[in-house]
């Protein structure tokens, strides 16, 4: 006589399956057939709408164009955005290369195609990185003259720092172009280093916190860990495309720079804000053609 309530009991219905429970198979699964599990991660490749999307991000914020769009973007797309901020950059570098190839052909000297290459770079940029640099030059040089407790004979400075640190910067460029031996190089020079200086800019606000109430940060805010990369690698590609070899070389020197202003704001600001980021992409920029010139 067996015991309903005995679970060893043969009669109980968990005798048959004491320690396991059988799970079976869906009926659509043939027999046999293991379970797969749902994949962790699914990608899906962008619709041809969404890339324009992000690439007219890019080229409204980097440059003076203003190209429309149906709807406003989401901030999902205008983080997304920044992966093609090297193509954007390439793009400037090429524009302001073919200027000074116009002019050289015209018969002008070297200092003046290099002049006008830079100016032509700075209008259709709307000197937006020059003017965050000044920013953070004019930053700087007001603690420094608090630290120091006095400022330029107790009186109100008429020249302000980021003017002469933009006046530095646009010399330092027109020279470098200028000593470069010609218009191929000024092309690789122009090309990699305003591609890189703004793949450079990609990983500073991926890696930094926006910092609040800055129109800059809070615009594009943190863009995704995969595009971050992915920004690296366009970069990389115009740059080993456009210099060849010689492209090891800058990149390296230019991502120390970067990596150098990023820590700068990591330490001082505890983020990343417009300022920063048009000070990183002069000093990666400069950096680049300093190498470029010393190489060639």
């Amino acid at each position: 006589m067996t015991d309903p309530l005995d679970p060893m009991s043969s009669d109980s219905p968990e005798a048959q399956t004491p320690f396991e429970t059988v799970e079976s198979a869906p009926a659509s699964a043939p027999s046999g057939t293991p379970l797969k599990s749902p994949p962790v991660i699914t990608m899906h490749a962008p619709s041809a709408e969404t890339l324009w999307m992000e690439i007219v991000i890019a080229i409204n914020y980097l440059t003076r164009l203003n190209l429309r769009l149906k709807e406003s973007p989401r901030p999902r797309f205008i983080r997304k955005a920044m992966v093609w901020f090297p193509l954007v950059g390439a793009i400037i570098g090429f524009f302001g290369a073919s200027v000074d190839w116009i002019m050289t052909q015209i018969g002008l000297p070297g200092i003046i195609t290099s002049a006008f290459a830079v100016i032509s770079m700075l209008w259709i940029t709307r000197a937006l990185h020059e003017e965050e640099f000044a920013s953070m030059a004019n930053q700087y040089g007001r603690t420094f003259d608090k630290e120091q407790g006095v400022g330029w004979l107790k009186e109100e400075r008429s020249v302000q720092y980021g003017t002469l640190a933009v006046i530095l910067v646009i010399i330092m460029k027109i020279g470098a172009i200028a000593s470069l031996s010609d218009n191929d190089v000024v092309f690789q020079a122009l090309i990699t280093s305003a591609c890189w200086s703004r793949a450079m800019m990609v990983v500073m606000a991926s890696w930094l916190r926006p910092i609040p109430a800055d129109p800059v940060a809070d615009y594009f805010q943190q863009p995704p860990a995969l595009r971050m990369l992915l920004a690296l690698a366009v970069g990389g590609l115009i740059a080993f495309a456009v210099l060849g070899s010689y492209a090891t070389y800058a990149l390296a020197f230019g991502t120390g720079a970067g990596l150098l202003v990023t820590l700068l704001g990591a330490n001082h600001l505890r983020g990343y804000n417009g300022p920063l980021m048009g000070t990183l992409q002069e000093i990666v920029e400069i950096t680049i053609l300093g190498v470029i010139l010393a190489l060639q």
